[in-house]
Parts: structure tokens; sequence; C-alpha cells
């Protein structure tokens, strides 16, 4: 190694890999979380060691401009990866970019590779912008706040919405935003833009662009806000966290489906322990409601133990509709009352009052910034417990062995839900039969 390299380790536990003794010399400057801090000095007592806390080295720090201070000066910039957790390296290059690092020599247990992070432009140099994003509707719909900041901005703007599955979501966007150009996924790669950036979507990666991985973000941070700080890192501006959307404008919608409460009991698959089981019930109470669900939703309700069946309970139900009629029914809700569900994101982007039921996820990760939306918990000791390692509980996809029986849902009676109905919308007490 150089004698005057800076070495840096971007997340918690890279410490402990065993090749490290073929990296680090006691010249080395070495920049790692703080929790390694023990074997850093037990390891590498001669190493000059600077630490920093709050989660990984990821683009939407608070903090990282504060950071490059520390290695700006050396030669030589090394980045530490681990091979057995290869998900959303792409992040720390893009850190290393905004921190001023124009090379970056990327180490790790399959060898060595020279790479060079994405320039970083003013934003007045900014014309063109192009997001990508491949995350579940919920997450993809929180990131619509940096679209309203860039098209406020002047900058023409291009958006690429994936699945979590690969499939293109567009159609959710058609008309949403005046001046916002909609990208299918097979265009991504080709798309020319003066700042490109990329959450998540690594099946479109492009050698220029900014990476961003929520995953790995620390779970007590707001996904809007995570968003809007690594948008802010890149561009210097920052997005209000309110000014999400959705489309749905365009379509004609009979009267009979406006004005409703709207129920949506969704769930992504796998992550069923989400869903609140007493919709059925909470049907049977209200005037002439809508259950807006897929053909999934009613099946989970059907066939798990810890679920009520949602038919026979009075709702009209509408199954496996267009996601822009979705958009249009819930935009013209009375009001909406669902799981935490990528419908219930949409309700509160399209301004629908909203109550969103929380059970094993987190409130502080998950919940929409817009004034609209209202979360109802009971806030047991085990909640939430999205990310935890140990507990009870450990929401975790096609988990169903909470030793507590779901009892941050199970508990949540109807009543308790009405009682938040009739606080948030009192004029609704009409529709409870």
């Amino acid at each position: 190694m150089s004698s005057c390299d800076s070495i840096i380790l971007p997340e918690p536990g890279l410490a402990q890999l065993e090749f490290l003794d073929h990296v680090i010399g006691p010249a080395s400057t070495l920049l790692c979380h703080k929790s390694d801090a023990p074997i850093i000095h037990s390891r590498f007592p001669h190493c000059h060691s600077l630490f920093f806390d709050n989660g990984p080295l990821i683009p939407s720090r608070d903090d990282l401009f504060s950071l490059a201070i520390n290695i700006v000066s050396f030669d030589e910039i090394i980045l530490v990866k681990d091979d057995t957790r290869p998900w959303g390296w792409e992040s720390y290059i893009t850190s290393l970019g905004l921190m001023g690092v124009t090379t970056v020599r990327l180490i790790s247990q399959s060898g060595e590779f020279v790479i060079s992070p994405p320039y970083c432009k003013k934003s007045e140099h900014i014309h063109t912008i192009f997001l990508i994003a491949c995350a579940g509707i919920g997450n993809v719909i929180q990131m619509t706040s940096l679209l309203s900041a860039a098209v406020q901005h002047g900058m023409h703007t291009a958006f690429c919405p994936l699945f979590d599955s690969g499939g293109s979501l567009t159609r959710l966007f058609k008309n949403a935003l005046p001046g916002l150009a909609l990208i299918e996924p097979e265009d991504a790669l080709q798309f020319k833009a003066d700042v490109r950036l990329n959450i998540e979507c690594r099946a479109h990666i492009h050698n220029e662009d900014f990476f961003y991985s929520p995953y790995r973000e620390p779970m007590h941070k707001n996904e809007g806000e995570a968003y809007a700080d690594f948008f802010k890192n890149v561009t210097g501006i920052k997005p209000f966290v309110e000014e999400t959307f959705v489309g749905g404008l365009d379509v004609s919608l009979s009267e009979q489906f406006k004005q409703r409460i709207v129920l949506c009991p969704g769930s992504k698959p796998g992550w069923d322990s989400k869903r609140w089981p007493y919709f059925s019930q909470l049907a049977k109470q209200l005037d002439n409601p809508i259950i807006l669900c897929q053909q999934m939703d009613i099946d989970a309700y059907s066939t798990l133990n810890f679920l009520s069946t949602l038919c026979d309970c009075g709702a009209t139900i509408i199954k496996n509709a267009d996601l822009p009629e979705v958009a249009a029914i819930l935009r013209h809700a009375k009001l909406v009352i669902a799981n935490d569900c990528g419908l219930a994101h949409i309700a509160v982007a399209a301004n629908a009052p909203t109550i969103i039921l929380f059970g094993p996820s987190s409130i502080k990760k998950n919940k929409p910034l817009k004034k609209n939306a209202h979360c109802l918990s009971l806030g047991l000791d085990c909640q939430p417990c999205q990310g935890k390692h140990n507990g009870p509980g450990r929401l975790k996809p096609w988990d169903y062995a909470c030793t507590l029986k779901y009892a941050c849902l199970k508990n949540m009676s109807v009543d308790m839900v009405l009682s938040a109905v009739d606080r948030i919308c009192p004029s609704l007490a009409a529709n409870y039969i």
C-alpha cells in the first residue's frame, strides 16, 4: 500500500475481515464505524484511525461533506468491500464521489478494481435530471418529492419507476406532473441526462449513476427524508418530502365509486404479518364501503389462520384494478383505511384522508409525511420488530412465527379503528351502521 493512503471501511463489522492484514499498513489512515474501534485498536494499533457514527457511509448522510475533510488530502483512496454482503456497494462509490474523490481502489476478497465515482455538478449546471428507481410502490411514491423539486427548479426531469420485481410502474404516474417525462426500462440505459440518480435499480445501472441503496439506511430514518437527503447531497436542492404524487387524473370514474370509505387490506407477497385481521368486521360496521384489493389479498385472508375472511361482509369488492384506476378511486374516497402497504401510499399521495394500521413495521421508517396520513398503532414494547435482530416477532418475508401471535394487530379492535375515524373524520359518523 502507499504510504499516504486512506482506507475506508464504509459500514460496521468490516474490521473483522481477514484480508485487511494485507491492506492496512502502519502509515495508513483508516476511516471506519466507531463500533469497530475495539477490534481496530487491537489489530492495527499503529494505524491512525478516524471514526464515524450513525450507520453506514451512504450518500444520504447529513455529515457526508464534513467527513470528506478526513480523506481528501490523500494520494490514494481505498474502499474495502465484503463480497459476502454484495448488495448496495455502489452507494459507497457514490458517497466518495460526492466527497470529491475522483479515483477509488476497491479491494475485496475477490481482488482489486479501480473505479471512477460519478462526477458531481453544481445545481446551476444541472439542466436535465433522470431518476430510475426499483422498489415497492410505497417506496417509489416516496421518491416522487425529488421529481417535484427538480421540476420546480426548472430542470428537464425524467422518471423510470420499476416494481421491485422489475416491471414498469410508469402507468401509475401518467400525466401526474406537468413537465415530467416517463421512461420505460428498456430505454433507461440510453437516456442522456446531466445527472442520473439510481435508487436500488441494479439491473439498469449506468457508470455515471449516483447510486443509493435504502437497505443500507438505518431503520430509524424515514424513507422519504432519506431520499430527500440523497437528492440534496447530489444536487444541492432540498425537496419538500410532502410533495409526493400519483397519476390516475385522466381516469373516467363512475360516480358510484366516488365519496365512499375505501378499505385496503393489501400487503406485499410474504409480508402478510402486516395485515390487520378485522377488515371484514369493520366493513359490516360501515355504510356501503369499498374493499380495494387483489386476488392474492382475498386468498391470504381466506387461508392464513391469523386473518379473517374478506367475503360476505357487505362491501363492494374491487379486485385487480389497474393502477391508474386504483389511484382514481382513492383520490375520490371520503376516507381510506389501509394496512402499511403500497395502496396506503397511493391514497396519501392522492390527497385522500388516510388511516394506516401499523403492526410489526416501523412508523418512523414507513409513514408518509403528508398531513393527510394518520397512523394507528398499539405502541407495544415489541413494536416495531422491523429491523430488530432479536426479541419477539422480527418482521421478515414469509416468516409467520411471531411468538406473541401478532398481538400488535390482533389486539387492535374494530372499535379502536372506529374511534380513530371519529377523531380524524368526525363527519363520517353517519357512515356507521
